[in-house]
């Protein structure tokens, strides 16, 4: 009996709250195709899709999904490429959000917009629950959702940090992060050293929008290096004495070592001094 299969072309991917990485994507596919010389499956987890009526909508493994078609996989094997599933809108999101809040290679940046948005739906359903309690008293406001497992009589930071290893305090900060953060350098963040760095964020995302903005053109530029330089450079705060003092000397010695002996003379005979010249070019 030959194994069912469905076309990779039926998998809706659309409408993720995490980009695909390319540079992931092809680490992994030099895994599956020597998995695939070794004669095993591609996949050590296969992804999860469920049933639409015209297709399949994927619930989880995204950038597994891009390992098969990079490996040249038009059909999948159920079972071993992919798992269907019954699940409705709701639970898909659901799987989807805490799949990857559980991937130890989750940047600070996409967890906190993962935990944002569970916190956004846990508040929402929540309220439909106080909405149901107050209708009829048998309902357990405590009781687990079958959708997400959180317990509801618990506060979600608390919740979540039991589920992910994290801190109470360090889920708060991170769904704060990402409230605050604007959509639009959300984008320009990823590839960048601050997309993983959870200190670096939470200043970004202490600026308003428009100086975030700023504060990323200008590390995207190669102006600064960190967002407190970014700050200062768009006139956010004010330098240290000791940082400008410290950035003042480093430019003397960078412009010193460009000059000419000309130049030198000049500068050494301007402020006093004389210059003992070294055997190099006028």
């Amino acid at each position: 009996m030959s194994a069912q299969t469905i076309a990779l072309s039926q998998i809706d991917a659309s409408d993720r709250l995490r980009p695909v990485d390319q540079l992931t994507v092809d680490a992994y596919a030099a895994i599956a195709e020597q998995r695939l010389n070794e004669g095993l499956s591609p996949l050590i987890q296969p992804i999860i899709v469920r049933p639409t009526g015209v297709g399949y909508k994927l619930i989880s493994g995204a950038h597994r999904l891009e390992v098969l078609r990079a490996i040249g996989r038009k059909d999948l094997i159920v079972g071993d490429d992919v798992v269907i599933r019954a699940e409705s809108d709701d639970g898909a999101r659901d799987s989807e959000i805490f799949e990857n809040l559980a991937d130890a290679g989750l940047t600070a940046l996409d967890r906190a917009i993962f935990l944002a948005e569970a916190k956004r739906r846990y508040d929402a359903k929540r309220g439909e629950a106080r909405g149901r309690k107050r209708k009829d008293q048998q309902i357990q406001f405590d009781k687990i959702m079958p959708e997400t497992g959180i317990i509801f009589s618990e506060r979600f930071s608390k919740d979540a940090a039991k589920r992910i290893g994290l801190s109470d305090s360090q889920i708060r900060e991170s769904v704060s992060i990402a409230k605050a953060l604007d959509p639009e350098v959300i984008p320009e963040l990823r590839g960048t050293m601050i997309e993983d760095n959870q200190n670096e964020l939470k200043q970004l995302a202490a600026l308003d929008s428009g100086h975030q903005r700023k504060a990323v053109a200008a590390l995207l530029g190669g102006e600064v290096k960190t967002v407190a330089q970014a700050r200062v450079a768009i006139g956010v705060d004010k330098p240290k004495t000791d940082d400008l003092q410290a950035r003042i000397y480093a430019d003397l010695l960078d412009r010193w070592s460009k000059a000419s002996n000309k130049t030198k003379r000049q500068f050494m005979a301007d402020v006093g001094l004389v210059y003992a010249e070294k055997d190099e070019k006028a």
